[in-house]
């Protein structure tokens, strides 16, 4: 484990059995440039790890005492002694007047007393035991008196006592945590828009507790009077001047503050500063490297373009890459926008400094945008594989599925237009996707575009040539016939799923009767049924039922509103949509293994990409 060496020697076995107990458990991995700040007692040897902590993450080191003697001129001991509030007003300016993501080692009260002050830092408790605290601070004279009016130990019992309470409800990372975070990686900052017309202090909580690191405030959707003070105290602030004037107010409490390229000319951006550049048009390499010449290397720039045609996505992977010579690895984004962005967002996501994303599905600042509760869910797995592992579901209103939960991580929720033509973005995404669940409406598309055999699939599945098609719904619609126990069903539709529905009856003696929307008369419909038309279609006026068990497989909200039309139309029904989630869904986890059993399997339908 890392680090050890300079911990306190009491707590060094203990540190060493919890990391080894933990190794390999799914954590969240480190923000790409976020403050890191180590903490805890005086003594406790912060400033002995500081420099260790910098060169593992390669970046500059800040040891806040004595960047405070430097400006000052003052000696800390005579300052604390003799003017102990002066002295943390000062060490809480200087603090917040550092450029982000440094490490920093603040002194020993800093997290006790400046705990708001920390919002957005990764904080780590460097540990220390009480015995080696009093011997170490026994043993240097050098450092102020807190208590003078209590005895050297009664003090040092008070002050450990106290601290250790305030550090407790400060809630930091345990130096193992940090170190797991550590070896996991790090990852883009996630950030997230406020929208128009919303109580922005609960948005920002609710943004914050789903794993939002950034709230935006860009000045093109918000009105310049509205406050933010209480809201930044949840989410630390990245402020977007997206017209002339930025409120004083929002910059006097941003973080990071968004200006376009070209607002200063001249001027190198500040610490504080991205400069971002957003394109009318897709740029070759050259073309959008040549839009940043006149900014300092080392600065912070975000790069924004249309997609335009899925096979020219890897052009933004090399723009990148030479923007990331230029800038630096943790400074730099690179985004794309569009109906078809989504999946290459989430690529790029994985070494961009920050991660846009959308709170829920019902606001979203650019075309594109994926969850915020996706992005967050990626890291929980074990370790991720690499860009080239991803997996997703592709379809409409998706945003209720929950194939995320089932499937192994990083799993995308791609939402894409009804008219969005497979072949080209299929091909644009087999070096970063291992494969796609497939739902309305593209199961049919997707069995052509990947040439299979049957007349729909619900899962791709990377190979040598291509995707190939497979159907695992047959899984899924044996489990349905199975729960309603029926050897005659009517099937109302006959879209992606009746191929499934046709196979899985088949090995069951099982009857099916198909009936479209267009052959529903005012004769009401009895016994068993499947209803397969989807959420968004509005059924016949004249369907009806008379007592029939009507097996819902849509779920969650969209499922919720078929089970009232069967009800208010004289059915009873039958919630089967978890079901048939789970049966297909386990078939398709068979098939989405890294390195799957050779052979046919069964209910398979195979077609590859060429």
């Amino acid at each position: 484990m890392r680090f050890l060496e300079d911990i306190d020697p009491r707590l060094q076995a203990g540190l060493r059995e919890d990391w080894a107990r933990r190794r390999g458990q799914a954590v969240d991995p480190l923000p790409r440039g976020a403050t890191v700040v180590l903490a805890g007692h005086r003594a406790a040897g912060k400033s002995t790890l500081l420099r260790k902590v910098g060169e593992a993450l390669g970046r500059g080191c800040v040891d806040l005492d004595g960047e405070l003697e430097r400006r000052s001129g003052r000696f800390l001991r005579e300052w604390v002694q003799r003017d102990e509030r002066g002295f943390r007003a000062a060490e809480r300016d200087c603090f917040l007047e550092l450029p982000p993501g440094r490490v920093v080692a603040v002194g020993g009260g800093f997290l006790a007393s400046h705990r708001d002050a920390l919002l957005g830092c990764v904080v780590v408790l460097v540990p220390v035991s009480f015995e080696t605290y009093r011997e170490r601070l026994l043993g240097d004279r050098s450092r102020p008196r807190l208590r003078p009016e209590l005895s050297v130990e009664d003090e040092l019992k008070e002050l450990y006592a106290e601290r250790e309470e305030l550090h407790r409800a400060a809630r930091p990372l345990s130096l193992v945590d940090f170190v797991l975070r550590l070896e996991r990686g790090k990852r883009a900052r996630r950030v997230v828009t406020l929208p128009p017309g919303v109580d922005p202090h609960a948005f920002a909580w609710r943004a914050r507790h789903l794993g939002a690191d950034l709230l935006e405030a860009r000045t093109d959707l918000l009105p310049a009077e509205l406050q933010l003070r209480s809201t930044s105290r949840a989410l630390p602030l990245l402020v977007s001047q997206r017209t002339s004037e930025v409120p004083a107010e929002w910059l006097a409490l941003a973080s990071l503050v968004d200006r376009p390229l070209g607002t200063a000319p001249g001027e190198a951006p500040g610490p504080r500063t991205v400069s971002s550049f957003h394109a009318a048009a897709p740029l070759s390499p050259d073309e959008a490297v040549s839009r940043w010449e006149s900014v300092r290397p080392g600065s912070q720039v975000k790069h924004v373009e249309p997609l335009g045609e899925p096979r020219s996505a890897k052009r933004l992977i090399e723009t990148r890459a030479r923007l990331v010579e230029r800038f630096g690895a943790d400074r730099v984004t690179v985004l794309a926008t569009g109906p078809l962005a989504l999946p290459f967002r989430a690529v790029l996501a994985r070494q961009n400094a920050l991660d846009y994303l959308a709170l829920d599905a019902d606001f979203s600042a650019a075309p594109g945008q994926r969850l915020l509760e996706d992005a967050a869910r990626e890291w929980r797995g074990p370790a991720a594989e690499g860009e080239t592992e991803r997996l997703g579901i592709l379809g409409q209103g998706i945003a209720h599925s929950r194939s995320p939960r089932l499937h192994p991580q990083p799993f995308d929720r791609v939402e894409l237009p009804a008219d969005a033509e497979l072949d080209a973005l299929l091909e644009a995404l087999i070096p970063h996707y291992r494969g796609f669940a497939v739902t309305t409406p593209f199961k049919q598309r997707a069995a052509k575009a990947v040439r299979a055999d049957a007349a729909a699939v619900n899962t791709l599945v990377r190979t040598a040539e291509g995707y190939r098609g497979s159907s695992t719904d047959e899984a899924g619609a044996g489990a349905v016939l199975d729960a309603l126990g029926a050897k005659a069903v009517t099937v109302l539709g006959e879209g992606g799923v009746a191929s499934a529905l046709r196979v899985a009856a088949a090995s069951r003696g099982v009857t099916l009767t198909f009936l479209k929307a267009a052959q529903v008369t005012p004769a009401a419909v009895e016994g068993a049924v499947v209803w397969t038309w989807p959420p968004a279609f509005p059924p016949p006026a004249a369907l009806r039922f008379s007592g029939a068990t009507v097996a819902v497989i849509s779920y969650g909200v969209p499922g919720r509103g078929i089970v009232r039309e069967v009800a208010e139309r004289g059915g009873v029904p039958k919630r089967l949509g978890a079901r048939w989630l789970i049966a297909q869904a386990r078939a398709q986890r068979a098939l989405f293994a890294p390195s799957p059993p050779s052979g046919e399997r069964a209910g398979e339908r195979g077609g590859d990409t060429r």
